[in-house]
């Protein structure tokens, strides 16, 4: 069997953040599956000691971009990296999640040597607000098209958003749907915090209580999670949580009583908000890509309001009721009952990943 390498920007962790987490799903499918990989060495390109050729390269390769030279010169080192990879560890395929920045460039060198490669993206970079090409330098969502190239010189991109998949799909890229499920080591905690759940939930007969989590170091996610605020701060009757990276940096903005900003949180202390809370909200501003708390929140049995944006991919999911306004937000606590969520089943399209990555390896 041919080497297969993997090349991601995140480390596997299943209770990181959104990024750590879908690594940590496709390492353990790849386990699973029992396809081994290899991380790239890389280390070669840590010492240039004549930086004009590299310099050149990147000026050849970005001659009518107009780009610093820094740029060109970045461009030319992560050419050099990548060929040299190429030419010495000689791989038969490779699985590429670091579809961002200078990145984008392995897959053009792969194209080149006839490497086959599967891309993964964690989102579209460049549907992101405020995203920069490292190429042109044009700004979200103007180097789309950029993007959409190098994706382009990958055998299949498999997506962790639907609607991503129907984006690329018509622009003439192999693309697939793979959505994200946690690992089994989250999994199991998530299943644990639902038996919780089930044994002390009771509906409540006056205030509800509701869980806002998320990554707020994730522009959407707070741009998202401060206008929601915002709206139902006056909202007395209602016991909001807040907690995940970087919820601390609402404490100046929201010291209503009825908000409690816990910050980063144990599992044991999630766990036990989860058990303790009557529904999850769920509100972000557009973006790409799509959150991973909704499958592991529906999983520990908390069902969940979402605005349209937040709710992409996940539209007719049990347990998820979607809004589109404030006002409707505000109708489905008041006049909904809270029951505990159906768990969402693990996703058909992991097979159909391993069983499309076994094609490429005869």
């Amino acid at each position: 069997m041919p080497d297969i390498f993997k090349h991601s920007h995140f480390e596997p962790d299943a209770f990181g953040h959104g990024g750590n987490k879908r690594t940590a799903q496709i390492d353990e499918i790849l386990k699973d599956a029992g396809l081994t990989y290899k991380e790239p060495d890389l280390s070669n390109s840590a010492v240039i000691t004549n930086k004009l050729p590299v310099y050149l390269k990147g000026l050849q390769y970005a001659k009518h971009l107009p780009i610093a030279n820094k740029n060109k010169y970045a461009i030319g080192r992560y050419l050099k990296m990548f060929e040299a990879f190429v030419k010495e560890q000689r791989p038969g395929l490779v699985i590429w999640e670091s579809t961002a920045g200078y990145n984008l460039l392995l897959a053009e060198v792969l194209y080149k040597h006839n490497v086959p490669v599967v891309a993964l993206p964690h989102n579209i970079e460049s549907l992101v607000a405020g995203s920069k090409s490292v190429f042109s330098s044009k700004e979200s969502p103007d180097w789309l098209l950029e993007e959409m190239k190098y994706l382009g010189y990958c055998k299949k991109t498999f997506t962790i958003s639907r609607e991503e998949n129907w984006l690329l799909s018509n622009s003439g890229i192999n693309a697939a749907y793979l959505p994200y499920y946690p690992a089994k080591k989250a999994e199991a905690y998530l299943l644990a915090v639902r038996a919780q759940k089930q044994i002390s939930y009771t509906n409540p007969k006056t205030a509800k209580e509701v869980l806002l989590l998320g990554t707020f170091y994730n522009k959407p996610t707070l741009d998202g999670y401060v206008e929601l605020l915002n709206h139902i701060r006056q909202k007395t009757d209602l016991v909001i949580n807040v907690a995940g990276f970087g919820s601390e940096q609402l404490n100046s903005l929201f010291p209503d009583k009825n908000i409690r900003i816990w910050g980063s949180v144990s599992e044991e202390k999630l766990g036990g908000l989860i058990a303790a809370c009557d529904y999850g909200i769920v509100h972000q501003a557009p973006s790409s890509g799509a959150l991973t708390r909704i499958p592991e929140m529906l999983l520990a049995g908390l069902p969940l309001l979402a605005n349209t944006h937040a709710a992409r991919s996940c539209f007719g999911t049990a347990g998820l009721s979607v809004y589109q306004s404030f006002k409707e937000l505000r109708d489905m606590l008041d006049t909904q009952s809270p029951e505990i969520a159906p768990a969402p089943a693990r996703p058909t399209g992991e097979k159909y990943f391993v069983d499309y990555l076994k094609t490429l390896l005869h």
